[in-house]
């Protein structure tokens, strides 16, 4: 594993883990952060809007990119591109996203084993970073990955991997398989990674018992929470009333402000807001209002409305 100051990750969320949002996740303590879903293509063929995605914040440190495509010599490519602009490369083999399935990338791969483990291979001869692998427990029911599959991607020289129990079909609900990630950091001598369902300190002293692992990835919950890494590491639960949600959420539309310019920053913010603003009074027609926002001084202002 490389070096981290928290077992505690941010989990790669395209359209949510972008620099802004990362900088806050770093600050309450995310032991690693991931960039959002890359396509090596767009990498290979210069995509403007995908090379932004590849920037990050003087504090991420360690950071991850994670990669996805299905041809091994442009997924080399791509990762030599980005080598010095990271720590770690990942290989993404869990999206569930059907317009990444058809591609052969994401969760198909767990599909065509072969193709993964060849993306593997090429990146292991021919880049010096520490190389991952995030992956759910199977394509389907007729596909589930055996243990002897998770051994291969470790000797194939795979430095660590994340792993989220769930079949590509489930995206991101129903009934997380803790058993057998507890199997994969069992049968392994590379460090796992849990990622999945892990929303509170009950959940994750849970997933901790059952799996006996390391470290966790943390996706959803952070969008809801961000300080959901402090509260791991404190082993406490932290109240924190409206001053402290209004001060957090104009600290993050600021910095998306700085990084996207005004207009992208306004229309990015709104879906940041409406899980800030969850468990509030007139949630609803705050929510309203934001999404009519047109200027930064507007977007305060309702902030600001919060209570």
């Amino acid at each position: 594993m490389i070096e981290t100051d928290s077992p505690y990750f941010l989990a790669p969320m395209a359209g949510y883990t972008d620099k802004p949002f990362r900088y806050i996740c770093k600050k309450f303590g995310a032991g690693l952060t991931v960039s959002e879903l890359i396509s090596v293509n767009a990498i290979y063929y210069k995509n403007k809007k995908t090379l932004k995605l590849l920037e990050k914040n003087d504090i991420e440190k360690p950071f991850c990119i994670q990669l996805f495509g299905s041809d091994a010599d442009i997924f080399l490519y791509a990762a030599q591109s980005v080598e010095d602009k990271c720590d770690c490369i990942d290989i993404n083999a869990g999206c569930p996203v059907s317009k990444v399935v058809k591609t052969f990338a994401g969760s198909y791969l767990l599909k065509d084993k072969n193709r993964l483990l060849a993306i593997v291979d090429k990146l292991k001869k021919h880049i010096k970073k520490p190389v991952s692998v995030k992956l759910r427990k199977g394509f389907d029911e007729n596909s589930i990955n055996s243990m002897d599959f998770y051994k291969e991607l470790e000797n194939s020289g795979v430095d660590f991997i994340t792993i989220h129990p769930r079949l590509r079909g489930q995206f991101f609900k129903g009934e997380v398989d803790y058993e057998h990630a507890a199997r994969v950091v069992d049968t392994l001598k590379i460090d796992v990674v849990i990622n999945g369902g892990i929303d509170s300190l009950d959940k994750l002293d849970k997933v901790k018992e059952i799996t006996k692992a390391k470290y966790f990835m943390i996706g959803q919950a952070a969008i809801d929470k961000p300080y959901i890494f402090k509260e791991f590491i404190k082993e406490k639960e932290m109240q924190k009333d409206a001053k402290f949600i209004k001060e957090l959420a104009k600290e993050h539309f600021l910095l998306m402000v700085a990084y996207y310019g005004e207009y992208l920053a306004i229309r990015n913010f709104r879906k940041f807001f409406h899980r800030y603003a969850k468990g509030f009074r007139f949630a609803k027609q705050l929510n309203k209002e934001i999404n009519e926002c047109l200027k930064k001084e507007k977007v305060l202002t309702v902030i600001d409305k919060l209570d």
